[in-house]
């Protein structure tokens, strides 16, 4: 991953790749809600995770209460900006 913020798109593939459920991603939208994924708190934190290592950033708890994409890309990008 690069300094640049998350798009929703790479959202999509990190929620399939280390969130274990598989999401199509031109359909993911901002208001799409992690329930309506089928992602628990738990395939959320090892996404998070998986973040955290890849990008070499510490989230905020708020991340791990996102309850939207919307919310989580907020949460993320901010916090990402704060580390550059």
């Amino acid at each position: 991953m690069t300094d640049r913020d998350v798009t929703i798109e790479e959202l999509g593939e990190l929620l399939s790749s280390s969130g274990g459920v598989r999401i199509e991603v031109d359909e993911l939208t901002a208001a799409t809600t992690f329930d309506e994924l089928g992602l628990d708190s738990l395939a959320l934190l090892g996404v998070i995770t998986s973040i955290e290592r890849d990008r070499g950033v510490a989230l905020p708890t708020e991340a791990q209460e996102a309850r939207s994409v919307r919310d989580f890309l907020t949460v993320l990008n901010d916090a990402l900006r704060k580390e550059r």
